[in-house]
């Protein structure tokens, strides 16, 4: 069965969806886009991602001229009708279709696009063994707290990272981590779990408040708090958050082994029991 999207008002098979090379996405990336997970058809903190989305679409001046609650409904409509237990919704909103012209058009009318395809969560493997990762230079520009669809710079930073057998590419703005090509990035010292501070530099991740309520929960210290480079190769543990990749230990960076030769380069004992209470409130089968 073909997956299913939701396109300016229809549902429709998502190999029947065509949009116009007028539109402004494709022309400008004059849009943003938001991607909520779903596990047994529900969705995992649909409210603080809806609320993410609307955020993005107000800091870039684009009405939707519809309420958060349709987007709401339409959504629950395509997890239902949607084959997969567990999915990746992924919504796109642009300026529309108009004349190519840098200035907004007088009367946008927005292009609502949302798909949902199954959500391959991590293996057993990755979670026992960790991933490893690259830093490369952050040259994205400046205002990446907006889930902006112009993500060129992002597309290069992973391929680099493909391209040398890693995982993912931390990102490196002046001397300090901002996050990943395609995550939130955190390390752990002397048992501390550590995120940068929230800014403009970077995407404020739904899994950050996540984490934060769980490090409360067990008992582990939780720090917004930026860190840089020489921080990030000497943690204790490093992880990686996002929407879809959940919570991985990253357990080499640029060839070297993180925790030290105690360890060997394996997940460390702060990441298991986060993982183990992420997955506990993903009300899994």
């Amino acid at each position: 069965m073909s997956e299913l999207a939701f396109f300016n008002g229809e549902f429709l098979p998502l190999s029947e969806v065509k949009i116009s090379p007028l539109d402004r996405g494709f022309l400008f990336a004059d849009g943003v886009y938001e991607v909520v997970p779903v596990y047994n058809k529900q969705p995992f903190f649909f409210v603080e991602h809806l609320n993410r989305l609307f955020s993005s679409l107000k800091k870039i001046d684009l009405d939707l001229g519809i309420e958060k609650e349709e987007i709401k409904k339409c959504i629950e409509i395509l997890i239902k009708k949607s084959v997969h237990k567990h999915q990746i919704v992924y919504v796109q909103i642009t300026r529309g279709v108009a004349p190519r012209n840098h200035a907004f058009p007088k009367s946008p009318k927005p292009t609502v696009f949302i798909m949902s395809t199954e959500l391959v969560r991590p293996s057993e493997k990755i979670l026992l063994e960790g991933v490893s990762a690259i830093t490369t230079e952050d040259n994205r520009w400046k205002l990446r707290d907006i889930k902006s669809i112009s993500l060129l710079p992002n597309v290069l930073a992973r391929e680099k990272a493909v391209a040398m057998d890693c995982y993912e590419s931390i990102l490196v703005a002046g001397e300090n981590i901002t996050e990943g090509a395609a995550s939130t990035i955190w390390i752990v010292r002397q048992g501390r779990v550590c995120c940068p501070e929230p800014c403009n530099n970077l995407l404020e991740g739904i899994r950050i408040k996540i984490i934060e309520e769980l490090c409360s929960s067990l008992k582990i210290v939780f720090e917004r708090k930026d860190f840089n480079v020489s921080e990030l190769m000497t943690a204790d543990e490093i992880m990686l958050t996002s929407a879809t990749k959940e919570i991985i230990p990253i357990t080499s960076v640029n060839g070297i082994q993180i925790g030290g030769k105690k360890r060997k380069g394996k997940p460390g004992q702060i990441f298991k029991k986060l993982r183990k209470a992420y997955t506990n409130l993903m009300l899994l089968d």
